[in-house]
C-alpha cells in the first residue's frame, strides 16, 4: 500500500495535495490511500464542509511493514508522523527552499519554488491527461488561493495562476467563495487563540538552537492584535516554555490588505529575527509593506544561525 500524507497538523495545502495525489494515483491503477496525523485547522474544515467530501483518514499507531510513503507539502523528517521511516519514503513534493531531502535516501523528489504545493499536484494531473473530480479540484483551487493569498503573496508564480485557471474549468463556485474561505479562519478569540496558533506552530532546530514561529493568516489582523495583544504574549511565552525554545516569533498576515505584523517577547528573539530579516528597526508590532511567509523566513534564520553565534 502507498500512503500519501503531509506534515503533522497539515494545513489546507497539505490536505489538498494528499487528497488530490491519491485520486491521481488511483486513476493510474495504484493501491493508495491518504492519511493525516494531528489536528486540522479552520480553513480545512471550511472546505471539508463545502465539498461534503473528505477522503483522507486520520491515522494513529503504526503502519504496515509493506507500506511505502509519498510526502506532499513537506520534506522535513522532523515534521512528519513519527512512525514513518524516512527510508520508506519513495516520493516527495514540496515548494519550500529549506528542505531535508538528503534524509530520504530512497525518494524521487520534486522540489520547486512555486506558491503552493497544490500547483505541483495540479500539474501532475495535466501531465497524465487526467481530470480531477469537482471536489478534488475545489481542494486544489482553495489551497493555491490560500497559499498565494489570492495571488498577493510574493512567492506567487505564473504557474500558480495557470493552475488556478485550469482548475476553474471544473468548478462552479459562489462569487464570494474566497471571501467565505478566508473569513472561516479569522474568528479568533481569547478562548481559541492558543489552539489556532498551536495548530500551525512550527519548530526547527538550527545549529543546536530551537526556534519556533507562529503564523496566522486572517482578515482584520490589526483589530485582532489590538484586542488580543496581551493574550498573544502569554501564548508565545507558553510556546517557548512547552517546546524549550531558544527563540520564538509571531508573524500575522492580513490576507485582504497584504501585510505582516511581527511580535516578539524577548530581546534575544527580536535581535535574531531583526538580523535574519535584515531589519534593524524590527520590534513588536512592526508592520511590513508586503507579505512575508514563514517558509521564506526559515532559510534566512538558517543562514544567520549557521554563520554566527547569535
Amino acid at each position: 500500500m502507498i500512503i500519501v500524507t503531509s506534515y503533522i497538523c497539515p494545513d489546507l495545502d497539505g490536505i489538498a495535495c494528499s487528497i488530490a495525489y491519491t485520486e491521481l494515483l488511483k486513476g493510474l491503477g495504484k493501491e493508495v490511500k491518504a492519511t493525516y496525523y494531528g489536528d486540522l485547522g479552520l480553513e480545512v474544515n471550511f472546505v471539508k464542509k463545502f465539498t461534503n467530501r473528505f477522503p483522507v483518514e486520520r491515522h494513529h499507531g503504526t503502519y504496515g511493514p509493506d507500506d511505502d510513503f509519498i510526502l506532499v507539502d513537506t520534506a522535513d523528517p522532523d515534521a512528519i508522523e513519527p512512525t514513518i521511516p524516512p527510508e520508506k519514503v519513495i516520493e516527495i513534493f514540496d515548494h519550500r527552499q529549506l528542505v531535508f531531502i538528503d534524509k530520504f535516501i530512497n525518494s524521487k523528489n520534486k522540489i520547486e519554488l512555486v506558491g503552493s504545493c497544490a500547483t505541483l499536484i495540479t500539474e501532475e494531473f495535466q501531465k497524465n491527461n487526467l481530470k480531477p473530480s469537482a471536489s478534488t479540484a475545489t481542494y486544489l483551487y482553495s489551497a493555491i488561493i490560500s497559499n498565494t493569498i489570492n495571488f498577493k503573496n510574493s512567492v506567487t508564480t505564473q504557474r500558480d495562476k495557470d493552475a488556478v485557471k485550469w482548475l476553474e474549468s471544473f468548478l462552479s463556485l459562489p462569487n464570494d467563495y474566497i471571501k467565505q474561505m478566508f473569513g472561516s479562519k479569522s474568528t479568533i478569540t481569547a478562548n481559541n487563540l492558543y489552539q489556532v496558533l498551536n495548530q500551525d506552530f512550527a519548530v526547527k532546530t538550527i545549529s543546536n538552537k530551537k526556534v519556533g514561529i507562529a503564523q496566522i493568516e486572517i482578515v482584520n489582523l490589526e483589530a485582532m492584535l489590538n484586542k488580543l495583544g496581551n493574550e498573544l504574549t502569554m501564548v508565545l511565552k507558553r510556546f517557548k516554555k512547552e517546546n524549550s525554545l531558544d527563540y520564538v516569533f509571531f508573524t500575522g498576515i492580513d490576507i485582504f490588505e497584504g501585510y505582516n505584523v511581527f511580535y516578539t517577547i524577548d530581546t534575544e528573539s527580536n535581535n535574531l529575527f531583526a538580523k535574519a530579516l535584515g531589519n534593524p528597526n524590527l520590534k513588536t508590532g512592526y508592520k511590513t509593506d508586503s507579505i512575508v511567509m514563514r517558509k521564506q523566513i526559515w532559510p534566512k534564520l538558517e543562514s544567520v544561525l549557521n554563520g554566527s553565534n547569535t
